[in-house]
Formats: C-alpha cells, structure tokens, sequence
C-alpha cells in the first residue's frame, strides 16, 4: 500500500484506541494486551489490497455496535470511539479507505452492507466466507457492488473472488472540496484509484475521480460542449450491456479506455455521460454541468459504447459536437452578479448562462437540457429554482440567493432590460410564494405531481403540464406539456407591464449588488462613496426584503464608519476567505484581540462579526460560536451557550466539527483566562445533534 493513515490524522484520539498498520489501521476499545495479541489484526494487514487504498478494521466492541440502534445497552462507547475516529480522518483518506471485518466468515451480504451504512465506508468480503441471505433479509443492489480477482484486480461481480459493498451515503464525499489548485496537481501527478463508488444521498453516485479533481482537470474543455448529451450522439456500434457501477468500472479499468455511458433509471430517464481513463485515474463526465457525471443510485439500465484510440477531452468534445442555438443579443444593463453558490448553466454561444439555484444534485436530468436549450431561445433572463425534492423549501442560504438575484435584475427591468421568468419545478412553496409576491416577474411552474428522479436532479412529469402565471396568480399561457424557448416568449409577452421599483439611491443600490466575498469591489465602493453610503444607509430597511437580508453589507458600513483598522482586517479577511475551511479560521482570528477591548466596543465588534454571517453568506457555523463566545465573556449562563449552539447544529455537521474544535484549542492558548468557557463550547460543538 503507497498510503497510510499518517500519525498527524490521530492526533485527537486516545492512542490507546487506535493500532496503526502499515495498511492503515485498527481502531478499537479492547485493553492493549488484547489488541496486540490478536492474530486477526495480523491476517488483515497481510492480505493482498490495492494501491492507493487505505484498509481499516475495528475492534469487536465497535463491530458489534455499528449494526446496535443507539439507544441499545452497550453500544454508546463503541459507536463513540467509531465515529470520532471517522470525525478526526480528513475526507481525502475516508474517501480511499475500506473497512475489512475482524470475523467475516460467516456473514451474509446484508450483514456486511449493514456494516458499510454504518460506518459510511465500503466493506470487504471474501465470497468464500459469505453466508447464504437470512430468512427475510433485504437483497443488496448490484450497484453498490465492487468485484475483485483474488489478487485484488477488478473485474465483474460474476467472476469476484472479493466483494466491496458500497454504503448507501459515504462517510465523507466532498474530498478535496475547496483544495488549493497546486494540492490538486500534485493529487493528479499519480493515478487516483479506479475502484471508487461514492453514494452522496440526493446528490446522486460519484464514480471514478471525486467531482473536485474532475473540475480542476476537466473544467475548461467540458465548458466548451456545454450541453447535454443525448441518444443523437451516441456511436452507431452496439451497447455493451453492463451489469452494476462495479462493472462498469472493470470495464474502463484499463488506462486509456473511453467511452459513452448510457444509464437509465425504473422511470425512465435516460442520461448519457463520458468516460476517460487518462494518466490521472478514470473521470466520469457531464458536459451539460462541466463537472463530474452524478449517476442515479438504482439504475435498471448500463450501456457502454467505447471508443477506439486515445486522444485528449478537447479533440473528443469538438468530434461529438452538437447543435448549437442561434445566441440571443442580451440587453444593454447592469451585470447580474451571482453568490458563488449559484449555477451558472451556459446556454446558446456561452455568452449567456441560466441562473440554477439549488444543490449539485438540481444539474442532471432531461429537463435541465429542455430548459437551457428554452432559454437559449428567448431574451428574457431564466432563474431556476431547483430544491433538492420538487415542491420542498428551499433552505435559508437559497432564499437569499433568490432575492438578492431577482432585485438586481429588478433594477435592470427599471433601466429597460427584460424581466426574468422564475421557473419552478412542482407547486411554488409557501416561502417561495411570499418572496415573488414582493416581485412582478413571470413565473413558470408544474404543479400537483411534478416529481424528482431518485437520486436527485430533474425530471419532467408529463402527465402534469407547466403553466405560466403573474405575481398575482393570473394564467399568462396555455398549459404545455414541455417548455419550449415558444412557450417561454408567450409567457413573457404576457406578463403586466408594470414594474415595482427598487426605492433606493442608486448609489446604495450599487453597493448592495457587490457581492461581500469581492472584497477588492467592496474596498473600491467604500472608497469612491463611503460617506453617501454611511449617510444613505437607513434606506436599506426600506427595501422590504427578507429579515438580515443585507444585515452584513450594513455591519461593513458600520465597521468603515468606526475607523477600526484592525476589525476592518478581520472583517475582510473572513469575507475574502472563500473555501469555508479558510472561512473556519477567519471566524475566530480577531476573538482574542476584541476580548480586550472595552465593553461598549467589545460588543459592538462582536455584534459586526456576528452580522457578517447573515444574509446571502448564511454562515450559522461562525454565527454560532460567536454568538456562544459573546454569550460567555457577558455573563451567560452555560445552559444559554449551549442552547445558542444546538439552534445552529444544522450548520454543524458532524464531518466538520473538528476543525472548529481545533480553533477553539487555538483560543485558549490566546487567551487561557477564557479556556474554560472555550473548552465548554468545544464540548457543545462536538454534542449537539
């Protein structure tokens, strides 16, 4: 094996639990005679693996517990030490980790996938040391299966001698999220491993290369196609038909094995990806995103139609091509700028893109493709508003995303740009009812029915028509069973033509159109009209949009006004931060350095940190803690500190919350007279739900 848990990855945890191996590790609760003296842990790291993989197997307290419901007798201690061993392993190792049985023989493959939810990690087994199915027992999906020779090369599942049993969510499936470019070449300098099955929930099934290396290699060519692929352009030889993900990952297994892969769910969508196995490992690809393929976890159909030759992405996207609409000439207005958690989906010539507000799992389907190749087609601006399930709220963060989008291109309707259609997949949900109600835009909607695929992304219900209605509830079209760029003009020719106006200086609405992470274009504002800005800032509560929508632009007016240069640092150090673990450690720098100012002071800079993370930002981690700490410096008791940290626990996730403790640590070595009240904060952390 050429990778290791290394000692720094241990650091948090009771050595006394963990028993490095030159495979990766054995993690258990068993008294340290007992580990050390256990032939098993012996075996295991003798088997035959696979390079680039890390091999774990836990203690027979943690076995036993990963299948026990947690209120069971017994199974706190182990289910603890497992999960904050898990928590403590950066998602780069846990996304090549794999987790062997201490006892195989004799479990069943449910028994073994149980395992594998559990500890969100895939689990190895021998096929000689299977049991037969339990009386009962659930069947395991071929697609969470990975099949192996005896020498651990993978082949199909009918000829495995060795069996991985995918998890149905991965521990950890954001690796290498946020990483700076010059960690990925050097991640890409070496093949990364063909045998990765990754299920992330809605968002979908990551195969081969994790998303984040895809972008960084593949990102500029893919943009190039920038649409969907269809049937049209598959190859005229027949399919190989493939049986599971884990065949389909033996069949590019090879270096410099491309091909077309055509997946198909029970409902019958059909999507059609790239596969390229280049120096760096194997990449699947979705030239409609310009990023990873996201397969659907129960497909009912594989097709593979490879292609004969080598030759670089570039090549092969010109060869594939693709029908191109005729570009519609934008208006003359202001940029819409977008939060960098929008989706910008080029459409026509690439000089125009549809607005996709939603998680990663909204960029995959049919109807993605019908609506960017609609939009191309019109000159009206589309925003998309695409939740994780149709007719489900939005979260907080996306609310905020709206409106900040919809009132610049408010502003534009006023300057005489065209107005947007709000396109929404099933009913328009109560929250999302209210905020267009505050706008005069068109908004397209399939109501009643509409569903989403499994696995995320969208789907076009047919037996439901969309509909094209007003602010105020008025039908501005025939229903149609398909959005085309036609039905779009005719909603939009339709709408009133009146327009609610943005009732602020225009000055001040510059400013509130700057994104805060921008900092240079912030600075710049600042400079050239921070007076009129301070003077014109109670029009901001005019405006009438949601609660803390621009409490943070408001907290770096306030920041400017006080001339504190080294709160302006930290203000704008945390905006500017970007990738959230840079954010993570910008969030607390300036704590130790407010802790000593005046009162009066002290709390008016922790009420501005505090409101940076508001609005569009909607940073509840950082938010949290500040508010926890503040709580604590003042007086609070602990019951309220705690109470502050589980209201936020949603913007914990468990994956998380060591680099927050690790901050929290760096605290009390600043300012040991709080290390208390720090540590208790660390312990709310590491608890909260």
């Amino acid at each position: 094996m050429d990778l290791s848990l290394a000692a720094n990855h241990l650091s948090s945890i009771c050595i006394d639990h963990v028993l490095p191996t030159h495979t990766g590790a054995f993690v258990h609760t068993e008294p340290i005679s007992t580990r050390n003296g256990d032939p098993r842990v012996r075996q295991l790291a003798s088997l035959p693996g696979r390079d680039g993989h890390v091999y774990l197997s836990f203690g027979s307290e943690i076995d036993v517990a990963m299948t026990m419901p947690a209120e069971s007798p017994g199974a706190g201690r182990g289910k603890a030490v497992l999960y904050q061993f898990l928590r403590q392993t950066p998602p780069e190792v846990t996304d090549r980790a794999v987790l062997r049985p201490l006892s195989p023989a004799g479990m069943t493959l449910g028994e073994i996938a149980a395992r594998a939810d559990a500890a969100g990690l895939p689990v190895e087994i021998r096929r000689s040391d299977l049991a037969e199915p339990r009386p009962g027992e659930t069947p395991v999906a071929a697609a969470r299966l990975l099949g192996f020779t005896a020498t651990m090369e993978l082949t199909t599942i009918a000829d495995a001698d060795v069996l991985w049993v995918a998890p149905l969510r991965h521990w950890a499936p954001g690796a290498y999220t946020g990483a700076d470019p010059e960690v990925l070449d050097t991640v890409l300098s070496v093949p990364y491993p063909v045998a990765r099955m990754v299920f992330d929930g809605d968002n979908g099934v990551q195969l081969g290369l994790p998303p984040a290396l895809v972008q960084h290699l593949y990102g500029a060519p893919l943009a190039a196609l920038g649409r969907q692929l269809g049937a049209a352009d598959l190859p005229d030889t027949p399919a190989q038909r493939i049986g599971g993900y884990g065949d389909l990952l033996a069949a590019l297994a090879q270096p410099g094995s491309r091909g077309f892969v055509q997946v198909e769910t029970a409902a019958g969508i059909s999507s059609v990806f790239l596969a390229m196995h280049g120096e760096s490992g194997l990449a699947f690809l979705d030239p409609a995103t310009g990023s990873a393929a996201s397969f659907p976890p129960v497909p009912v159909r594989i097709g593979l139609h490879q292609v004969e030759g080598a030759g670089d992405l570039a090549g092969w996207l010109s060869e594939i091509g693709g029908r191109q609409v005729a570009p519609v000439a934008p208006v003359a207005t202001r940029t819409i700028n977008r939060s960098s958690r929008m989706h910008a989906v080029p459409i026509g010539d690439g000089t125009r893109a549809l607005d996709v507000i939603g998680g990663p799992g909204a960029l995959k389907g049919p109807l993605l493709a019908e609506i960017t190749t609609a939009a191309a087609e019109v000159e009206a601006p589309v925003v998309l508003i695409a939740t994780d399930r149709p007719g489900a709220a939005p979260t907080q963060r996306q609310l905020y995303d709206l409106e900040w989008t919809l009132l610049q291109h408010q502003r534009n309707v006023q300057a005489g740009g065209a107005a947007p259609i709000v396109v929404i997949r099933g009913d328009s949900p109560q929250v999302i009812s209210h905020l267009l109600d505050r706008y005069d835009f068109a908004v397209v909607q399939q109501p009643s029915g509409a569903q989403g695929r499994p696995g995320g992304g969208l789907r076009l219900n047919l037996e439901n028509p969309w509909v094209g209605r007003s602010a105020d509830g008025a039908q501005l079209s025939a229903p149609v069973r398909a959005i085309t760029g036609d039905f779009l003009r005719s909603v939009a020719g339709n709408r009133p033509a009146q327009a609610k106006q943005v009732s602020v200086d225009e000055t001040v609405a510059d400013f509130l159109s700057t994104p805060l992470e921008d900092v240079p274009a912030v600075k710049s504002m600042l400079a050239e009209h921070g007076s009129s800005l301070k003077a014109l800032a109670s029009q901001i509560g005019t405006l009438g949009v949601q609660k803390d929508m621009f409490a943070a632009w408001e907290a770096i007016l306030r920041i400017d006004g006080r001339r504190d240069t080294e709160l302006a640092g930290a203000a704008f150090g945390y905006l500017g931060a970007g990738a959230e673990p840079e954010r993570k450690q910008k969030a607390l720098s300036f704590v130790p350095s407010l802790i000593g100012k005046a009162p009066e002071a002290r709390g008016e800079g922790f009420a501005d940190l505090i409101d940076l993370t508001k609005g569009p930002l909607d940073d509840g981690a950082s938010r949290a803690l500040l508010s926890a700490i503040q709580l604590g410096i003042e007086g609070g008791s602990m019951e309220q500190i705690k109470h502050e940290i589980y209201q936020h626990s949603r913007y914990l996730p468990e994956t998380g919350r060591t680099d927050w403790i690790r901050e929290l640590r760096g605290l009390m070595q600043r300012r040991p007279e709080h290390s208390t009240l720090f540590e208790q904060v660390a312990v709310f952390v590491e608890t909260c739900p």
